[in-house]
């Protein structure tokens, strides 16, 4: 089982370095953006940029970092690792098999919309699938990990 566990902290480490790209990406992509949003001076628009930023990057770069810590805790096993693991992919189970649904569902419109002349727009229709499939996918094998390693807490010299 502890290859289990290994393989699941690398997946976790991946995953976290992922969304902290993207998150360095949006942040970044945000501040460029502040010379071309005013016509006087750059300290005009500068709150506004830095709350926007901080609003695209800090939950995926927060959540990056949670997904490297919980790579940490797997690759050491670490005590309370289950019931880590049990919360945050429960928490993030709904919200990505909700993104599955949605890119099932859009690739489905934009079939619809190319038979009829249209689907410009139609790639973009995997985009909810390209976040959902690894969120849901790393959520179901981290619950099943979480459920079949016993849970690793210390024990004491009064347990049998």
């Amino acid at each position: 089982m502890l290859w289990v566990m290994r393989c699941l902290a690398l997946l976790h480490y991946a995953w976290g370095l992922v969304l902290v790209v993207i998150a360095a990406f949006l942040g970044l992509a945000a501040v460029r953006q502040l010379p071309r949003l005013t016509s006087g001076p750059a300290s005009a628009s500068l709150p506004g940029i830095l709350l926007l930023a901080a609003s695209y990057m800090l939950p995926l770069g927060l959540l990056g970092l949670w997904m490297i810590v919980l790579g940490r805790w797997a690759w050491t096993l670490r005590p309370g690792l289950r019931r880590a693991l049990l919360v945050t992919h429960g928490v993030l189970l709904p919200p990505g098999a909700l993104a599955v649904a949605a890119g099932l569902y859009a690739v489905r419109a934009a079939e619809r919309s190319a038979a009829r002349g249209g689907g410009l727009l139609s790639p973009l229709a995997a985009v909810p699938l390209a976040f959902g499939c690894p969120v849901l996918a790393l959520a179901i094998c981290s619950i099943m990990a979480a459920l079949a390693v016993r849970s690793v807490e210390p024990r004491t010299n009064a347990d049998p």
